[in-house]
């Protein structure tokens, strides 16, 4: 070997040099950055999904509420039909939500009465723009 010749360089090709050549370093950031993508969009999924429990949280409260206040009006008073659809009162923190109320006539089996046996099933539905079909509950009334 000449005097002052590098033996790591032979030939003009570079061996048993520490590092990486920037071919390496590309392929490397261009499969890091396919696994983070395949990663990634599944997760940003489900962390666009993570508010539906508080939201159908809140639309069970809402419903409930109404419920509890239809509770204490009398028997008579109760309208068949559907109510007019109303807006939570702004200021609440439900400003997204809007309740629905239909009363019926049923019998003492729960089924749909033409007229009145005693029997009213008041039904209370709170829709939200990321719950389309609304969450509904139910309560029976009764004349006696």
């Amino acid at each position: 070997m000449a005097a002052g010749r590098n033996k790591n360089f032979e030939f003009g090709i570079c061996r048993n040099a520490a590092g990486f050549t920037l071919i390496e370093v590309i392929f490397i950031i261009v499969i890091v950055s396919v696994f983070m993508a395949a990663i990634g969009v599944p997760l940003l999924g489900g962390i666009r999904q993570s508010d539906l429990p508080e939201i159908a949280t809140g639309a069970h409260f809402l419903a409930t509420e109404k419920i509890e206040e239809l509770a204490g009006t009398d028997y008579s008073s109760l309208t068949i039909g559907v109510w007019p659809s109303e807006d939570p009162v702004s200021g609440t923190g439900f400003e997204d939500y809007s309740r629905q109320v239909e009363v019926k006539n049923v019998d003492q089996d729960l089924a749909d009465s033409g007229t009145d046996v005693g029997y009213r099933q008041i039904t209370v539905t709170v829709f939200h723009s990321r719950i389309p079909n609304g969450i509904s509950v139910e309560t029976l009334r009764t004349n006696y």
